[in-house]
C-alpha cells in the first residue's frame, strides 16, 4: 500500500467509526468511538502533511469508501492496516512515530469497546 492509499482508508474508517458512533447502542462505545475519531483525524492529517512535507505533495487521493462492519471488526482491521504502512512507507521515524500513535488509538479503543460497557 502506498501512503496516498494509507491516508484515503483511514479517512475512510474515520467515517465508519463516526457512523457507529451515531448509531452506538452503548453509551461507552459512543463515548470511546467520539474519542477514536477525533484523535485520529488529527494524527492522520499530520501524517499526511509530514509525509508530504518530505516526499513532495499528494495531488489526488482514491475515492474509497467507509467500510460497513462492527465496531471491533472495523478497528482490528484498520490495526492491519497500520501494520501494513509500518512496514512500508514509513521507514522515516518521523511517520513511525505517528503510526504508532494510530496504533496505540485503536488499541486503546478496541479496549474501550469490548472491556468498558
Amino acid at each position: 500500500m502506498n501512503c496516498r492509499q494509507f491516508i484515503a482508508k483511514s479517512l475512510a474508517v474515520r467515517t465508519a467509526s463516526h457512523l457507529l458512533h451515531l448509531s452506538a447502542t452503548s453509551y461507552a462505545q459512543h463515548v470511546a468511538l467520539s474519542e477514536f475519531y477525533d484523535t485520529m483525524l488529527g494524527l492522520v492529517d499530520r501524517y499526511a502533511e509530514v509525509y508530504m512535507g518530505k516526499e513532495g505533495r499528494i495531488d489526488n487521493f482514491p475515492a474509497i469508501m467507509p467500510p460497513r462492519s462492527g465496531a471491533i471488526e472495523l478497528l482490528s482491521d484498520y490495526l492491519g492496516l497500520i501494520h501494513e504502512e509500518q512496514t512500508g512507507d514509513a521507514t522515516d521515524q518521523a511517520l513511525a512515530n505517528i503510526l504508532a500513535e494510530l496504533e496505540a488509538v485503536t488499541s486503546q479503543t478496541i479496549y474501550k469497546i469490548k472491556v468498558l460497557k
